[in-house]
C-alpha cells in the first residue's frame, strides 16, 4: 500500500469511527506506527485530521468537507450555478461529430447535454435520472441507460449488470466529475457506490475529461478513484489558481478555463 492508498484508507476508517490511536491504525494498515504518524502529520497539515487525547479523530468541521455526509443531488444544483453553467457549456464544445460520450453522476455533468446541439450526431451513455431527463428534453434518441438499483440522493442507477455494460461500451470521450482534487492524494468523490461506474468510464474512453469547478481543487473526499495522471483533460472555471494551473501544465493535461 503507497501513502497515498494509506492515507485516504485511514480517512475512511477515521470517518466511520470516534477515533482511533496510531496503535490501532498501524494495526489496521500493517504498518509501523512511524508510518502512521508521518500519514497523521501530511493530514493534520491539512486539516483533515486531528489528535486529541492521543486519538486520531476526523476533523468533521473541516471547512472543505461540505457536510459529505448530507450530500444531496438536488441541493447541490444551486451551489455555484454560474460556474458550473459555464462550465458544462464549455466542456459540450469539446464534443465533436460522432462522438460517443459519458456522462457522469453530477449536476455539472449532466448540464453538457443540455449544451449539445439537438442535430448532433452524438452517442450518450448516461447512468443516472437528471442526464436522463436532459437527453428526454433535448429530444436526443441514440442514447444507452445504464441501469439498476436507484439511489436518490445521487439520482444514480447502479447494478453489476450495468458496469458490464459499460466495461463493454467504448466511449470517445468520458466526462467525469469528482468532489476533492488534491496533488498528493489525487481525485476524491463523496460515496463510494460512485467508484466502480467511474472507473469502468475512465477505462473504456479514448478521451478522459474531469469536469469540475474550482473550489475543489484542494479538498479531499474520503473516497479514492483516480489520479490526475488518468485525465487527458480538465474542464473548469477561472477561479483556479495559478499554482494549480501551472501544476496541471507540467502534467502535460489539457486545461480548459470556462
Amino acid at each position: 500500500m503507497d501513502k497515498q492508498e494509506r492515507v485516504n484508507t485511514i480517512v475512511s476508517i477515521l470517518k466511520n469511527k470516534s477515533g482511533a490511536s496510531i496503535k490501532e491504525l498501524s494495526h489496521q494498515l500493517d504498518v509501523t506506527e512511524m508510518t502512521v504518524r508521518r500519514d497523521i502529520k501530511y493530514l493534520k497539515e491539512n486539516k483533515i485530521v486531528q489528535v486529541v487525547s492521543g486519538a486520531v479523530i476526523y476533523n468533521g468541521s473541516d471547512p472543505n468537507e461540505n457536510k459529505q455526509d448530507e450530500y444531496d443531488l438536488t441541493t447541490q444544483k444551486n451551489n455555484r450555478a454560474s460556474e458550473k453553467y459555464n462550465i458544462a457549456k464549455l466542456a459540450a464544445s469539446l464534443i465533436e461529430p460522432n462522438d460517443i460520450i459519458f456522462i457522469d453522476i453530477g449536476t455539472t455533468t449532466a448540464q453538457i447535454i443540455e449544451h449539445i446541439p439537438s442535430n448532433s450526431s452524438v452517442e450518450i451513455v448516461c447512468c443516472t435520472m437528471n442526464a436522463l431527463l436532459e437527453i428526454h428534453k433535448k429530444g436526443f434518441k441514440d442514447f444507452i441507460l445504464i441501469g439498476g438499483h436507484y439511489r436518490p440522493e445521487l439520482q444514480m442507477f447502479e447494478s453489476r449488470e450495468g458496469l458490464d455494460l459499460i466495461s463493454r461500451t467504448r466511449t470517445t470521450k468520458a466526462f467525469i466529475s469528482a468532489a476533492g482534487v488534491n496533488a498528493k492524494l489525487g481525485i476524491t468523490c463523496t460515496n463510494s457506490c460512485e467508484v466502480d461506474t467511474k472507473n469502468a468510464a475512465i477505462n473504456c474512453a479514448l478521451e478522459k475529461i474531469l469536469v469540475i469547478d474550482s473550489s475543489k481543487f484542494d479538498m479531499v473526499k474520503s473516497t479514492y478513484f483516480a489520479s490526475l495522471n488518468d485525465f487527458d483533460a480538465i474542464v473548469t472555471d477561472r477561479g483556479l489558481s495559478e499554482e494549480w494551473i501551472e501544476k496541471i501544465k507540467q502534467l502535460n493535461i489539457s486545461l480548459y478555463l470556462a
